[in-house]
């Protein structure tokens, strides 16, 4: 073996360590949280609610009385709708909810995972991540029994929710978010363990 090809195979080792490293440190490494996205979404939210009886006729921007969610498009071009907003004083959380879950809106605002609208019959799931700058659900573990949760509608309707339970699973473990309540109405919310192998649940039902 001559020196070019030892040279050749030192340098492809080199690149396989070095894209090995930036792969594992892009798994383990916390998403990012994208703050100018989460202040455009939170501002125009808190605008609406502002103007909830002065109804605009385009269909996009309008507060509808029959508890249809937000339509928004951001200044990236890209479309996303608010289910509500979540209130937990006990934790500073004030947050608009993104009506749909991906990684992507993850980014920007707790998002509804699964269950009914806002404030109907039902358990609705909210995840969260739980960031280490204290953003979303970070501090969901400070949380205890009859502490208040409050959930905001699309049609301005406040219900305040008390917890009655806190547990961790696993990921895989998705029995939190079924549906039977009895004609309850119920508040999930979900995020990750500070180790990020489980997932903390808190669960809140309506103040009657």
């Amino acid at each position: 073996m001559d020196r070019g090809e030892k040279k050749l195979i030192c340098f492809l080792l080199m690149g396989i360590i070095i894209g090995s490293s930036i792969l594992i440190f892009k798994i383990k490494s916390e998403p990012k949280y994208d703050e100018a996205l989460y202040e455009e979404v939170y501002s125009e939210y808190e605008e609406i609610l502002a103007k909830e009886n002065e109804m605009d006729s385009n269909e996009e921007n309008a507060v509808k009385k029959d508890n249809t969610v937000y339509m928004n498009v951001n200044s990236k071009g890209q479309k996303y709708r608010v289910a509500g907003q979540i209130n937990i004083p006990k934790i500073g959380v004030n947050y608009p909810i993104v009506y749909e879950t991906s990684e992507e809106y993850l980014k920007i605002a707790p998002t509804k995972l699964f269950g009914p609208d806002i404030n109907e019959p039902g358990n609705v799931c909210i995840v969260g991540h739980n960031y280490k700058n204290e953003q979303f659900f970070s501090r969901l573990s400070e949380l205890e029994s009859n502490d208040t949760i409050n959930l905001l509608n699309n049609k301005g309707k406040r219900v305040s929710y008390l917890v009655y339970d806190k547990y961790e699973v696993p990921e895989t473990d998705l029995s939190c978010t079924d549906q039977n309540t009895n004609g309850e109405r119920e508040v999930t919310l979900i995020t990750c363990t500070k180790k990020k192998s489980n997932r903390l649940v808190v669960k809140c039902r309506a103040i009657t």
